[in-house]
């Protein structure tokens, strides 16, 4: 028996030897870059070598997380992470636990530290990323329960801060953790973030010698920068600067979340360059959604540029592909192409984003933002195909086309149903009041002018309530113009022009308003002038309006005087084209005082060239060449007046059909995330 048992001891002992050395050949290997390609070749050899050694499964969960694009890259990623998490801790779950003042103890054990704050990092966001929050819950309680001395490579009660804040529409029905309202899971995240203070001051004992003050200084940062993000999101503006302050001194903050601050305050500019610094200091390899672009296309069409915003847009679909924030770049692209007048290549934008399976990484913009953006997109397009048709067709005779009365029954029906799905979402919404209503706020992804559309025609009293209250109580004085343009559109809709016309010129005489920033609010103040008026003072903000934001006027319910210059036509087919421009919605008279338009034939090949010129008292407002091919005569006059307001059509024809939108789902399980279909 004796011997049996020194066989089995020594087998064992052999065993145990073959393991560790093994193990510590594995160690030596294991450098390298997760991104590299040979990574996922020497994790599976490591996992051959030793199947119960939880770095191969590391390694092969890191590099996978890195390529992941998608849910099924990420739920790849997941398999060997959880396996990697499940044998750290059966191994050494002891010595993740230690914690020691003494640098020999601490230094011996840091490694196993190390590693288990990447695999919980990994595990943990690759759970958030394919929306399985509560197991991302679970593995930041085993961080937490470890109760490291120094979190690293992981963030435990930060992160769980960021996990309730980024969820705080759902409730418990959705994710068993969450409250049952916003109120109560943004008051959780902050408790959280209170909790990650506490603690950093708790284990300042046990780190104060081995770590360098600084370093122990600046873990308040990491909480600060959420602090900063909850209080900006609830408005608490004097918190939010405070926590600010402290990162920016400390050269801590994140570029585009300080952006997004700006951007509530209604200081665009400064939102504009901080933007900007964002997309300067991106270094990150993991694939999140680039919140900056989105936004720089949003201030672009602020700023009456939507083309600068399309080719920003363009630019980053046509480098990016179908990876985490495709679909929001495509409604940033959709939004900068409705306000250069290009409706139907909106709606063909639009649509693709409905179709996109967005996975919304590194960011708190969530589905229920998403879907609102796509409904709000879907609106407005609708609304602008009709105003269009519109403007395409000022015949005479307009109401004696039967074609015409099923036009007006087809938008009137297709409005009023996107409205009311707009609407659904709207009232379903938790933060309506304080993200939506209150027009700027960090989570609001829809222009001020798409919060106007989602308001118009609901209840123009109890809107008129709301704003005058945010004109006394809103602590952000540069966004209080947008309240009173808001007042001004409200009290029009109500048939009262004299209060409408007070409140427009409020905005006007605001000091605030010579800022380029401001160009589509002055626009849209001059159009609701317009609007408000009649006679000459009607014709002259029309003119105001076509001279700071020409694309708007086609699709308002104005029409702008031009004086049509003689024009010598050399056959009937271009005479059909003059004819054509003259039955759109322009208002072509001998007026000396307004713009002069000046159009001009020549041949090129079997091609025809246009020359446009729109003289503004000496100025060149709109100029250019409109090449029609031979096989595109038809509506060449339509498309001429569309390049007299700058917005360059190439095509007149039928829109794009739209996607369906969201749709209220009965069952609790589609409740949860209301999917675009």
């Amino acid at each position: 028996m004796r011997i049996i048992a020194l066989l089995v001891f020594s087998f064992i002992s052999l065993s145990v030897y073959a393991q560790t050395t093994i193990r510590a050949q594995i160690d030596q290997e294991r450098n390298g870059s997760f991104l590299d390609e040979k990574t996922y070749e020497k994790a599976r050899g490591f996992i051959r070598k030793d199947s119960t050694y939880y770095v191969g499964y590391l390694l092969e969960g890191a590099f996978l997380f890195f390529r992941a694009n998608d849910e099924l890259g990420f739920n790849k990623a997941i398999a060997p992470l959880k396996k990697a998490l499940e044998k750290i801790e059966y191994d050494f779950d002891p010595i993740l636990r230690i914690r020691s003042n003494n640098y020999a103890v601490y230094s011996a054990n840091y490694r196993y530290h190390f590693d288990y704050g990447l695999i919980t990092y990994f595990l943990s966001r690759c759970y958030q990323n394919v929306e399985q929050q509560d197991k991302a819950m679970e593995v930041l309680m085993h961080i937490r329960d470890r109760n490291f001395q120094v979190e690293i490579n992981m963030d435990s009660y930060n992160t769980m801060a960021w996990i309730f804040h980024r969820n705080r529409v759902y409730t418990s029905k959705q994710f068993p953790f969450l409250k049952n309202s916003v109120k109560e899971n943004v008051a959780a995240a902050n408790r959280y973030l209170d909790s990650a203070l506490l603690k950093i001051q708790n284990d300042f004992a046990v780190n104060n010698g081995l770590y360098d003050p600084n370093f122990l200084n600046r873990q308040y940062l990491s909480t600060y920068h959420y602090k900063a993000m909850i209080h900006d999101y609830l408005l608490d503006i004097d918190s939010a600067n405070y926590y600010y302050e402290m990162l920016i001194q400390n050269q801590a903050y994140s570029s585009n979340n300080y952006a997004e601050f700006k951007l509530a305050m209604g200081e665009f500019e400064e939102a504009d360059l901080f933007f900007r610094e964002a997309e300067d200091r991106e270094r990150s390899p993991e694939k999140t959604t680039k919140e900056y672009y989105y936004m720089r296309g949003t201030l672009a069409t602020y700023r009456g540029q939507p083309q600068q915003a399309d080719s920003i847009l363009s630019n980053v679909l046509q480098s990016q592909g179908s990876t985490p924030g495709y679909g929001w770049h495509c409604i940033g692209l959709a939004r900068a192409q409705h306000y250069e007048g290009l409706t139907a290549e909106s709606q063909e934008r639009t649509n693709k984003a409905a179709r996109f399976q967005e996975l919304h990484i590194g960011t708190t913009w969530g589905q229920e933002q998403y879907n609102m953006a796509v409904a709000s997109l879907n609106y407005i397009n609708q609304l602008q195909f009709k105003k269009e048709y519109w403007f395409e067709h000022d015949e005479w005779y307009f109401w004696l086309n039967p074609v015409n009365w099923y036009r007006w029954v087809k938008y009137t029906l297709e409005i009023r149903h996107h409205k009311m799905v707009l609407a659904s979402l709207i009232a379903e919404n938790p933060e309506r009041e304080q993200v939506i209503y209150s027009i700027f706020s960090p989570e609001n992804l829809i222009s001020f002018d798409e919060v106007w559309s989602v308001i118009d025609g609901f209840g123009n009293e109890y809107f008129i309530d709301i704003y005058k209250k945010k004109l006394q109580t809103d602590k952000r004085p540069r966004v209080k113009k947008y309240f009173r343009y808001f007042l001004g559109k409200l009290y029009l809709a109500e048939g009262k022009e004299t209060e409408a016309i007070q409140f427009f010129n409020q905005v006007l005489n605001d000091p605030d308003s010579t800022d380029p920033y401001q160009t589509m609010l002055l626009a849209r103040t001059y159009e609701g002038l317009a609007m408000a008026n009649s006679g000459s003072e009607k014709a002259r903000y029309t003119q105001l309006l076509y001279n700071l934001y020409p694309q708007l006027v086609p699709f308002s319910d104005l029409k702008m005087e031009f004086n049509l210059q003689e024009v010598t036509t050399a056959n009937e087919e271009q005479e059909k084209i003059v004819s054509e421009l003259k039955n759109t919605s322009i208002y072509f008279s001998s007026n000396n005082q307004v713009p002069q338009v000046t159009i001009s034939f020549s041949a090129r090949g079997e091609a025809l060239d246009i020359r446009y010129a729109v003289n503004n008292r000496g100025n060149a407002s709109q100029q250019g060449v409109l090449t029609i091919e031979p096989n595109e005569r038809v509506n060449a006059g339509k498309l001429l007046a569309y390049h007299l307001f700058g917005v360059h059509k190439t095509k007149i024809g039928e829109q794009p059909r739209i996607t369906p939108a969201v749709e209220k789902e009965k069952t609790e399980e589609t409740e949860k995330t209301k999917k675009v279909v």
